[in-house]
């Protein structure tokens, strides 16, 4: 299995050989040759650079652009494309949208629309009606309240997933194509993003196999039963098949294999299997199984498993502890398995979400399920002895994958309500990530940009957080550093290389490297950084 999957998912995609992708990457920090006083005034030259351009948003935005972003851990692929690429899926295949509701259906078995229906090549043409879709499909044009309330942000950035998910029907590989060039173009070389298949084929096994909804008690039985069912068996394979055939056609529209290939190729791609927690829990329950059989397996590039759909919901909220220990108990099962968690993705004033509510999400996500990272985390203020709660998870190198756009959009959370400088102050390790791009209406260089607008991050700050996103990221492999959230020394075949985009590592690093995908893609950024480093220091 382990050769299966690392044939099927190169690190670079379009590098032939590592050698010819190393000259290119060669990188390190706290380098002995280059000296620690060196680096430190690159960095503050940097530093002064930014601090010029702060008040200038244009030129702020090309300086964060042009900085290496890492990776992106939290990102829904189906919220990732544009509005108006979804448009473009609809019309090519027929689909109509909605007049009034702006909801994506198929068309009838004429090939027409149902009345109060257009067909969605109406909205491909500028004018009123494709302003109303792609503000329908988004958070384009959409004014928060002044009164402080987060619930019309909130759902109606939830409500677009409902009204545009028939347009991604069979856009796998389309919407690959267009998060790697997104990736690329802001020199983030790794994407772990989120998706769900086979999720109703699967609930539909389950009610037939197993109806009953399982308990604390029931969690052995049920995960048993349900492994040794030959149909979920082909139902893995058939969902590791179809992600694979996916990722290879997506290849294509890149031209991966081609002299045309572009920077795309060589961003990795890996994926984290997203439940959907607002569902019955043998649902949530048997999703999470699929997920972990996924990794388990090395399979469809699945690297890590996740709980998605909004954490107010009134059966997220119901069984939110129910849910943790379901985790709890495939991680005994199958501790080698990676978990990010939603967590603490909550404000007082959504409705359903009560006091208690806002006090122990992030805990449990910890403490119960076992989570490697949490996503959002943004309610650590009200948690159960939040101090106490940041340095558990400091301790057990907890990541938390800070998506402020949409924390401003969804919970009206920015400034200093905001927990992430309490993050970084307690020494949480923290990444920065997009969420839902195409929903947002934004980008990564746009949430690094309210990293230093509305946090006040320096250039040493945003290098600390696109380190810890490789060095939390659930991609196969070895890591660079010696030590997890320290980036002082590499392992001991890289401690003695010196960065050097002319020159080759060692043959020690080099053996190093080719044997771990996760280094790899930690190589080319600290490469990438002193690139950057090297040309914004001189300005």
């Amino acid at each position: 299995m382990r050769k299966r999957y690392a044939t099927r998912w190169p690190v670079l995609a379009g590098s032939t050989a590592l050698g010819m992708a190393l000259g290119v990457l060669p990188a390190a920090a706290a380098v002995p040759s280059e000296g620690q006083g060196a680096q430190v005034g690159q960095q503050a030259a940097v530093q002064a650079y930014l601090g010029r351009i702060a008040d200038s948003p244009s030129e702020l935005r090309r300086f964060l652009a042009d900085l290496p972003k890492g990776g992106d851990l939290h990102h829904h692929l189906s919220g990732a494309v544009r509005a108006e690429s979804l448009i473009g899926y609809a019309a090519h295949d027929g689909k109509c949208i909605d007049a009034s509701t702006y909801v994506v259906t198929p068309a009838t078995g004429t090939g027409s629309c149902a009345e109060g229906q257009r067909p969605a090549r109406d909205a491909l043409a500028p004018g009123p009606f494709r302003r109303g879709v792609v503000e329908a499909w988004s958070m384009q044009g959409f004014v928060l309240p002044p009164d402080g309330d987060p619930q019309p942000g909130h759902d109606h950035f939830f409500d677009t997933f409902g009204k545009f998910q028939e347009a991604t029907t069979g856009h796998d590989a389309d919407m690959l194509a267009e998060a790697a060039d997104a990736s690329a173009k802001e020199h983030s070389g790794y994407l772990e993003t989120l998706v769900t298949p086979g999720a109703g084929p699967l609930n539909q096994l389950v009610d037939r196999i197993l109806p009953k909804d399982p308990g604390p008690a029931d969690l052995a039985a049920f995960h048993a039963a349900l492994t040794a069912n030959p149909r979920f068996q082909a139902l893995v394979r058939q969902v590791a098949d179809d992600t694979d055939r996916s990722v290879r056609d997506s290849r294509k529209l890149l031209g991966c294999d081609t002299r045309a290939a572009r920077e795309a190729c060589r961003v990795a791609i890996r994926f984290d299997y997203q439940l959907l927690r607002a569902q019955d829990p043998r649902h949530v329950f048997a999703q999470q199984i699929l997920g972990f059989e996924l990794v388990r397996q090395h399979l469809g590039g699945v690297v890590g498993v996740n709980m998605v759909q909004p954490e107010d919901a009134p059966i997220a909220l119901r069984d939110y502890t129910l849910h943790m220990k379901m985790v709890r108990y495939l991680k005994s099962v199958s501790p080698e398995v990676r978990v990010s968690l939603h967590a603490g993705e909550l404000v007082a004033g959504l409705n359903g979400v009560a006091g208690r509510d806002l006090t122990f999400h992030i805990n449990e996500a910890v403490g119960v399920a076992g989570a490697d990272r949490i996503g959002h985390g943004v309610d650590l203020a009200q948690e159960k002895d939040p101090r106490a709660l940041a340095a558990r998870m400091r301790r057990q190198h907890v990541l938390v994958e800070a998506p402020l756009v949409s924390n401003a959009q969804i919970l009206r959370v920015s400034g200093d309500r905001h927990p992430l400088r309490t993050y970084l102050d307690a020494g949480v390790p923290v990444a920065l990530a997009t969420d839902d791009p195409g929903v947002s209406r934004s980008d990564l260089t746009a949430v690094f940009q309210q990293a230093v607008t509305d946090q006040g991050l320096t250039v040493a700050q945003l290098r600390a957080l696109v380190r810890a996103s490789l060095d939390h990221a659930f991609i196969e492999g070895r890591d660079l550093w010696q030590e997890q959230d320290r980036y002082d020394a590499f392992v001991k075949p890289c401690a003695h290389d010196t960065p050097d985009t002319h020159r080759l590592p060692s043959a020690a690093c080099r053996g190093f490297l080719k044997a771990s995908a996760k280094a790899t893609v930690q190589w080319k950024l600290e490469a990438d950084w002193r690139d950057f480093e090297n040309r914004y220091a001189h300005r």
